[in-house]
């Protein structure tokens, strides 16, 4: 570690010019451990390349010293980028990357102390799913009942908190042995057993194909540097200063990696006063992240990890960035008032210089289909009027299936569009195809692709040649490629079975010889594998018009193969596979200043990090935004309100928000109460171009004294029956009685194609222009059917008038609902003031429990109650039904 790299040399003034007092603070902080807590929007990606540079530059730090640790491809080559133009090309040579390709590199050179070659395969999930079918089928183990989606799931949660398969295995079934060929679990007593035993023979059959999944590349990094001092004490050595990007999105697994790479825990002391290239002890670290925008506990992100790191680091300094150099001050504040009803998260209160902004634009819609038409004429009104193009506008939603009668609105007023988080392109069979010949041709030892491959294309190895191979290989405890090998030993294998697999295996062995001899142009060696594989062969002898689609897209892969040539100075075939591997559903999304003429659909969890002139939140209801999971769990609500700040936090001129008042779920027709983050926001904040819709109309009982906020909805949203788990009379009981009734239970929903509900609203893709469907015009023509204006504008937008039949089965089925509910939904006597914290009371559905905590609003008086078992619950005061004992 003797060469010093070129750095342009930059002064002090240079560094912090252009920042704020806060930003410049973390910038020139001279200490071991920092955290930034940095709010959407506050410039962290300009502070922490900025600090990078500072380190070099001021502190005398060498380039090779600094690992800075991003979540997505794309913002480690922005931050490249940027260091780039702030110290130079040398900036290129840096370790600036995500956790897993960082940990590929370290695998690559050091992986071979805990057995993994260097030459391993990175299982994709859709590769990963494959193999756990493949054990499942062999254990006995009913697909059905626990399909191979669900068992990885368990295995992901295992590895991303270092719980090893064998720890696992002792516990809840010691008799199992992997890699025992015939053995059986069907019958197990204990679904604890059946996760333990295929982790374990899925491990055993990474292993032998010498492969990794994504999950192992963080949790066999961190099992390399606890079990190889030397190697733990090269990367200590080498990595002074560790910076963590999105710190509150961290795992078990990653935590834990950024200390053993730091020395956290070793127990070396640090120098007093040490600083720059020659200081010992731990690493410098600095996180930087925010708790308010922690939204991936469902991926094994743990909030704790940002939230006690100053008890992780005594000695930690927090810096706060709260001014927001993206959105309007009306956003920010409709986002500081959600967020804000986290209990127990340290305050933080963004702020601009930018003004107040327009209004957030509310609606309330019948309907999806109403919503999606709605949102699409402002599409139209907004490009048409005040200047905005497609790219500058997303539609954001909580769930993937909300996006069809919001796609179905955008193709019926012709409006183009990208829906992200649809098939991506390396999981498209012909290039996962494509891409299984080359993981079969870098690793032969990778059985999971090569069984891919065997028959693909179509040349007569079906089931029972899988079957020859398999069964040989699981004798000889050896690969399927091996198997193949030693094709002559094997007794009684048909003479054409023979013959295709010795062709098959003359076919591998020629890509094999040819990509050795051709390593450094991927490009050319996918060329070869496309026609000596016949793949591109047979999708042009097809008819299928969709098979010409196919055949562009592995067009496309060889091109993809060739710029990553042009832009990688060593290109290799296993360079050109780990880029594939790694890439996130992020990374394939335009830059934001890229005008792709399209409007973009996506999940909010996918917008994290994205930013976009106009946007829309759609789906603003109690079960669909919170989720109807979180409804009655107290961190799961906690992460949907931080879902929702995310959300609104992504829009930096324009924000609306949009709701529908009944959605088909499970085919039937549910009524929707609207989203309490609605409530959350203060009222004078949002426009509303209409906040009544038609079934509210009907609803008598939701209008209360007239002085509610919401005109005429009752007192707060937050009166859902899911939201605090009792029975509301607007909630879980009028939903019920839908499903009796088939006229009303398809109001609404996909199946309706005559009438009022899904299809009324342009459900048919080929309908243009205003042609009639059902009781609706649909096409573009939006102003004329909501209300008479083009733009949308007008204060109170109005539906045409429900047919006469339906509206009285609508009547008729509410009725019943109401008397059906009546008894659940009566309001109770009982009084806040008579509710303190230990007071034991019993519920209807949980039975005895004790308060622990009591919130004074009013009528809409809160007390939280721990039902053990049943979990900690929210209830409703005025319409729980509980009894204090």
């Amino acid at each position: 570690m003797n060469e010093q790299p070129e750095v342009i040399a930059r002064s002090a003034e240079e560094l912090l010019g252009g920042l704020n007092e806060q930003q410049a603070e973390a910038v020139r902080y001279d200490g071991p451990a920092l955290l930034i807590a940095a709010g959407a929007g506050s410039g962290k990606t300009r502070v922490l390349t900025r600090r990078i540079a500072w380190l070099l530059s001021q502190v005398g730090a060498w380039p090779s010293q600094i690992l800075a640790i991003t979540f997505t491809n794309k913002a480690a080559a922005e931050m490249k980028e940027r260091l780039t133009t702030l110290i130079g090309p040398v900036a290129q040579r840096m370790w600036v990357s995500t956790f897993h390709s960082a940990c590929v590199r370290i695998l690559r050179r050091d992986g071979e102390k805990i057995g993994l070659r260097s030459g391993f395969s990175i299982y994709d999930t859709a590769d990963s799913q494959r193999l756990v079918k493949i054990i499942c089928t062999e254990l006995n183990i009913d697909v059905k009942r626990y399909t191979p989606r669900s068992i990885l799931a368990h295995i992901s949660d295992y590895k991303n908190g270092l719980i090893d398969w064998r720890t696992r295995l002792k516990e809840h079934a010691p008799q199992f042995k992997p890699g025992q060929r015939g053995s059986k679990i069907g019958g197990f007593g204990d679904v604890e057993e059946l996760y333990a035993c295929v982790y374990a023979e899925y491990q055993y059959r990474l292993a032998t194909a010498n492969a990794v999944d994504f999950d192992d590349l963080i949790m066999r990094t961190v099992e390399l540097l606890r079990a190889d001092p030397m190697t733990a004490e090269y990367y200590r050595r080498k990595f002074r200063y560790i910076l963590v990007d999105e710190y509150q999105d961290t795992n078990h697994a990653q935590y834990v990696l950024v200390r053993e790479l730091g020395g956290v825990d070793s127990g070396g002391a640090r120098e007093p006063g040490a600083r720059g290239a020659g200081r010992t002890g731990p690493a410098w670290i600095t996180v930087v992240g925010d708790s308010d925008q922690s939204i991936y506990a469902f991926r094994g992100a743990d909030i704790r990890n940002i939230q006690e790191f100053e008890k992780d680091f005594p000695d930690a300094r927090t810096i706060l960035l709260e001014q927001n150099y993206r959105s309007t001050q009306t956003i920010l504040s409709a986002a500081n008032a959600v967020i804000a009803l986290n209990p127990g998260r340290k305050p933080k209160r963004l702020w601009t210089a930018l003004g107040d902004g327009s209004k957030i634009i509310g609606y309330a819609a019948d309907n999806a289909q109403q919503e999606g038409a709605w949102i699409a004429g402002e599409i139209a009104r907004l490009t048409a009027e005040e200047g905005f193009r497609y790219s500058d506008i997303a539609l954001m939603y909580r769930a993937n299936a909300q996006s069809r009668s919001l796609e179905e609105a955008l193709i019926n007023a012709r409006i183009p569009y990208q829906l992200v988080g649809g098939t991506k392109f390396y999981e498209r069979k012909e290039v996962k195809d494509a891409m299984a010949y080359l993981q079969a041709i870098a690793n032969p030892s990778d059985d999971v692709n090569l069984r891919r491959i065997l028959n693909v294309p179509k040349r007569g190895l079906g089931a029972r040649a899988e079957a020859v191979l398999t069964a040989f290989a699981a004798e000889h405890r050896t690969s399927v490629w091996e198997a193949l090998e030693s094709l002559e030993s094997m007794p009684d294998v048909p003479t054409r079975t023979a013959k295709l697999l010795t062709q098959f295996r003359d076919l591998m062995r020629a890509l094999q010889t040819f990509a050795a001899g051709n390593d450094g142009s991927p490009s050319e060696i996918v060329a070869e594998v496309l026609e000596k594989s016949g793949l591109v062969a047979e999708l042009r002898k097809s008819t299928d018009p969709q098979d010409m689609t196919r055949v562009d897209n592995l067009s496309q892969l060889q091109s993809t193969a060739a710029e990553y040539e042009q832009n990688t100075p060593d290109p290799t075939l296993n360079g050109f596979l780990e880029t594939t591997a790694l890439v996130a559903d992020s990374d394939q999304l335009p830059d934001g200043d890229e005008d792709t003429g399209k409007v973009t659909l996506m999940t909010l969890h996918t917008a994290k990090g994205l930013e976009y002139p106009v946007v829309f939140l759609t789906g603003m209801e109690q079960g669909t935004f919170p989720h109807s999971r979180a409804m009655e769990n107290e961190s799961e609500l906690e992460e949907e309100r931080r879902l929702a700040y995310v959300g609104i936090t992504r829009a930096r001129q324009v924000l609306y928000v949009t709701r529908a008042a009944v959605r088909a779920q499970w085919g039937q027709a549910a009524e929707m109460l609207p989203s309490q983050f609605l409530d959350d926001i203060p009222e004078n904040l949002i426009e509303w171009k209409r906040r009544e819709t038609g079934v509210d109309s009907l609803r008598g009982g939701w209008r209360d004294d007239g002085d509610d906020e919401f005109g005429g909805f009752e007192g707060g949203y937050s009166s859902s029956s899911s939201s605090y788990g009792s029975r509301s009379r607007w909630g879980s009981a009028s939903r019920r009685a839908s499903s009796d009734r088939s006229s009303y239970g398809s109001y609404g929903s996909s199946s309706s194609r005559g009438g009022y509900g899904g299809g009324s609203y342009g459900s048919g893709h080929g309908s243009r222009g205003g042609s009639s469907r059902g009781g609706y015009s649909s096409g573009s023509s939006y102003g004329s059917s909501y209300g008479g204006s083009s733009s949308g504008r007008s204060g109170r937008v109005t539906t045409r008038r429900m047919k006469k039949d339906l509206l009285d089965s609508l009547t008729k089925a509410k009725s019943a609902a109401a008397a059906k509910a009546a008894e659940s939904s009566r309001p109770s006597q009982l009084d806040v003031a008579d509710f303190h914290e230990g007071d034991r009371v019993s519920h209807d559905q949980y039975g005895l429990g004790k308060v622990i905590a009591v919130e004074d609003k009013g009528r809409n008086s809160v007390i939280t109650v721990d039902f053990g078992s049943d979990g900690v619950k929210r209830l409703l005061l005025r319409v729980a039904p509980i009894e204090k004992l």
